[in-house]
C-alpha cells in the first residue's frame, strides 16, 4: 500500500459519514438537551434510558412504613386515650419528636427518589456514558466506547422483572475484559439490539439513520 492509499483509508476510517448539516444539527440539539455530557464536534445523543421506575418502589414503600409508624404510636400515645398518664409536656415533647420523624421520612423518600432519578446512561454515536449515583456526594461516571465493546447481552431474572417490563443491560469491553452492568433497565432486550447495532455502526463507520435515534 502507498503513501496515498494509506492516507486515503486513514480519511475513511476517521472522516464521520453522514449529511454535515444533519450531524450539526443533532450535535446542537445534544448540547442543548444534555448539557451535563461533553460531547465532541461531530458526537450527539442517539438514546438516553433512566432506570424503571419500578426500582424506586422500595425507597418510597420504606419512607411510607417509616410513617405509618411514627403517626400511629404518636396518635395512641398523645391523642387517643390511655393509661400512660403522661404529662402535658411529656405530650408536647412526645409530638415534636415526632413530627421531626415524620418529617425526616418525608425528606428521605424524596432525597431518595432524587438520588435513584439520576442514575441513567446515555449512548452516543461514540460511546456510552453512565452516570452512578449512590448517595448525595457519592456520584462517579463511566464511559466506554462503541468499538471497544465486544459482547452484548440482557438477562431478566423472575416473574416480576419479566412481568413489569424491566432487567439488566452488560457490556463486556475488548482487551481489558472488563464488565460494566446496567440494572433496572426498561425493555433490556430492546436496548441491547439498539445497542448492538450501535456497536456495528461505530466498527463499521456507518451512519446512524433516523430509526436508530431517540
Amino acid at each position: 500500500m502507498d503513501n496515498n492509499q494509506h492516507i486515503q483509508k486513514v480519511m475513511e476510517v476517521e472522516t464521520p459519514v453522514g449529511d454535515p448539516a444533519v450531524i450539526a444539527s443533532r450535535h446542537q440539539e445534544s448540547v442543548r438537551r444534555y448539557p451535563d455530557v461533553n460531547l465532541d464536534d461531530d458526537e450527539y445523543v442517539v438514546i438516553s434510558i433512566r432506570r424503571h421506575v419500578f426500582g424506586v418502589f422500595g425507597i418510597l414503600l420504606s419512607s411510607m412504613l417509616s410513617f405509618i409508624i411514627v403517626a400511629s404510636i404518636w396518635i395512641t400515645i398523645s391523642i387517643m386515650p390511655n393509661n400512660l398518664n403522661l404529662t402535658l409536656a411529656m405530650k408536647t415533647n412526645i409530638t415534636l419528636a415526632s413530627l421531626a420523624l415524620l418529617a425526616l421520612s418525608v425528606v428521605s423518600a424524596m432525597i431518595g427518589h432524587s438520588i435513584y432519578k439520576n442514575n441513567k446512561f446515555i449512548i452516543t454515536n461514540e460511546r456510552v456514558v453512565q452516570w452512578i449515583v449512590s448517595g448525595l456526594f457519592n456520584k462517579k461516571k463511566q464511559t466506554i466506547n462503541l468499538e471497544a465493546i465486544e459482547d452484548i447481552s440482557f438477562s431478566q431474572t423472575g416473574f416480576l422483572q419479566h412481568l413489569i417490563g424491566f432487567g439488566t443491560v452488560r457490556l463486556s469491553t475488548i482487551g481489558e475484559e472488563s464488565t460494566y452492568t446496567f440494572t433496572f433497565v426498561p425493555q433490556p432486550n430492546k436496548y441491547a439490539e439498539l445497542l448492538g447495532d450501535l456497536v456495528e455502526n461505530a466498527k463499521e463507520n456507518q451512519f446512524i439513520t433516523d430509526e436508530m435515534m431517540e
